[in-house]
């Protein structure tokens, strides 16, 4: 968990908290946002850095930022989570989900846990300097176009996926859905797949993110 110590600035700054488990990520992505302006000539200053849930919602209630900046999967509590908790703060932060996920499921839970925004991972600095602009302006939230051509989770996925939330083996899923091992790993091959993620610990992240226990 890094904070930096705030300096006076002649022109507005907006104070952003950035949280992601990859610290090389964080480190480009702060880079990039305080080597540029925003068009209305305001910077964008990252305060603090957190790598899992838990020290983005310290840093948050310790800074009070005006926005917050969470990755989907963060290691602790998903930013999901942390969005839930920061909203219950005297002075809650703007929040703006930053991931690797696309899948409307995701999208669709970030707004139901209050995002002001959603920016895809891959996209340029500008598209998430603009979510972050808006966010802190009250303006509708910035969010992707899902493409038909994205699936949602089907009945059976979402079943597969709640059990992994729950901590549960392939050999246990299996008895409990009435299937086979193959098929539940076969779910488990294609929701990661759909998900964007490539290991079951990310998976299991994202379930719990999407308040699926089990």
């Amino acid at each position: 968990m890094n904070v930096l110590a705030p300096r006076g600035d002649v022109i507005e700054v907006i104070h952003v908290v950035l949280a992601d488990d990859h610290r090389i990520l964080r480190e480009g992505v702060r880079a990039l946002l305080e080597g540029s302006s925003l068009q209305d000539g305001r910077q964008v200053r990252v305060v603090g850095e957190a790598g899992n849930g838990p020290d983005a919602l310290a840093l948050c209630q310790q800074l009070e930022p005006q926005v917050a900046v969470l990755d989907v999967s963060l290691p602790g509590a998903s930013g999901l989570d942390v969005a839930l908790w920061l909203r219950q703060l005297q002075h809650p932060p703007a929040i703006v989900m930053l991931s690797m996920h696309g899948n409307p499921e995701i999208v669709r839970r970030a707004r139901e846990v209050g995002a002001a925004g959603y920016v895809v991972k891959g996209s340029g600095v500008a598209e998430l300097a603009e979510a972050i602009a808006r966010a802190v302006d009250g303006d509708p939230g910035s969010f992707p176009t899902i493409s038909h051509s994205i699936p949602s989770l089907s009945e059976r996925e979402r079943e597969v996926l709640e059990q992994v939330a729950g901590g549960q083996s392939n050999k246990e899923i299996a008895h409990k859905l009435g299937i086979s091992m193959h098929t539940v790993n076969t779910h488990r091959v294609h929701l990661m797949r759909k998900l964007g993620v490539h290991d079951v610990a990310s998976l299991t992240r994202i379930a719990v993110g999407l308040g699926l226990t089990g």
